[in-house]
């Protein structure tokens, strides 16, 4: 038996490019889906925190029509996420609800679910043919434990603004009642939906997707001066230069970004800084492509260290006992793809899928150059029951520029 994982798909965020809307990328991950028995989508499968349900859901048909057709008589298992985690939350209400309209016991409840929830009808529909199974939060494949891995933000040391920092502490403690970090599922369950319920119901609003833009680029802006107060020396210079390129993609002159350690990295940075400059405008996203924060959203940057991701989740994973029931986890979440890793004192090794979403890190030079070699998208795992352990597959590495580069 064989399963492909896929996650981090983002579809209809505005905060990137969600590249299996396109169809280089579906040709590039379709010969992969032959001779499989099922497909993991594990999470972040729709962007519901930076995208209205309506387009999250259309920029998905494409994907959606692929797995139809390649998949017909056998299962797709899908595993929510943190960005579509308002899936979990709002079937947690519909089993209530329906315990509390018909007197039903919570068991026959949530046997139900397949009839009254909107999100399992929608997958049925479009999937038609296909045997589709919803998992949570965790799904066991040939002895491989499969998770999104969105647990591991609190503990995780954290990239981002200052602001952004200490909110996301404030919350995770109101959340555990006051406790510092979360000690079991249902810990970790109240940090991500106090969390992610915030930002869903920001973005569903008519003019929700836009609030959030405005808000994110007052947080450059509030990121700036703190950036220039740690800075004595250079303070108005530094105020005036971030604020100034803080107000939009006009403000950001890639011909003037710092270069990297040589001509080709520092081309490299500016022609993708020059892109995104563009993308950006296009969507309306916040106009300063050198500042990548979102409050709230991301506590390990892709462009990070993947020990620190690493060392966050296998902490998880054993305050959860999940390293009492597999040896091997397939996790997602940081969009840092990586293959058979451990961390020091873990019995357990580790994959990660990786990301379908051009999502750079421009804060500088060096920040870009570490998101080409841990977090360039368009990766997926492969669990085959006939071998010792999971294999990922890098299907877009072709493509990235550093690769290209050493042709």
């Amino acid at each position: 038996m064989r399963a492909l994982v896929i996650s981090d798909t983002h579809f209809g965020a505005w905060t990137g490019e969600d590249l299996l809307r396109e169809r280089q990328s579906l040709d590039v991950l379709a010969p992969h889906l032959d001779a499989i028995d099922e497909v993991v989508v594990l999470g972040d499968l729709f962007d519901l925190l930076f995208a209205r349900a309506r387009d999250a859901f259309g920029a998905a048909g494409g994907l959606l029509d692929l797995l139809r057709d390649k998949l017909q008589g056998k299962r797709l298992v899908f595993v929510a996420g943190n960005h579509d985690h308002h899936v979990i939350t709002r079937e947690a209400e519909v089993e209530l609800e329906l315990e509390l309209a018909t007197g039903e016991t919570p068991e026959r409840a949530r046997e139900r679910l397949d009839e009254h929830s909107y999100f399992r009808r929608f997958l049925a529909r479009r999937l038609e043919g296909v045997a589709v199974e919803h998992r949570y939060p965790v799904y066991v494949f040939g002895g491989v434990l499969c998770t999104h891995g969105h647990y591991l933000d609190p503990h995780a040391r954290r990239s981002g603004s200052l602001g952004s920092r200490l909110l996301g502490r404030a919350i995770w403690r109101i959340a555990l009642g006051g406790r510092g970090l979360p000690r079991t599922l249902a810990d970790y369950e109240a940090v991500i939906t106090l969390l992610t319920e915030e930002l869903y119901t920001l973005a569903q609003l008519p003019h929700g997707t836009q609030a959030q833009r405005n808000v994110y680029a007052w947080a450059q802006r509030l990121g700036a001066v703190a950036r220039a107060l740690k800075s004595p020396g250079s303070l108005v210079g530094a105020i005036a230069s971030r604020l100034g390129s803080a107000l939009g993609p006009r403000a950001v002159s890639p011909a003037s970004a710092p270069a990297a350690n040589g001509p080709d990295s520092g081309r490299q940075y500016r022609e993708a800084l020059a892109r995104e400059v563009k993308r950006r405008a296009a969507v309306g996203a916040p106009g300063n492509p050198l500042d990548t924060s979102y409050p709230l959203a991301r506590m390990v940057a892709p462009s990070d260290p993947r020990e620190h991701a690493l060392e966050a989740f296998d902490r998880v994973v054993h305050t959860l006992g999940w390293d009492r029931e597999a040896r091997q986890i397939v996790f997602a979440h940081t969009h840092q793809p990586v293959a058979d890793v451990t961390v020091p004192g873990s019995s357990v090794r580790y994959w990660n899928t990786g990301s379908w979403i051009y999502e750079p890190d421009l804060s500088s030079a060096q920040a870009y150059l570490g998101y080409l070699r841990r977090a360039w998208p368009g990766s997926v795992v492969i669990i085959d029951t006939d071998e010792p352990q999971p294999q990922l597959l890098e299907l877009r590495r072709h493509l990235n520029p550093l690769f290209a580069e050493a042709k």
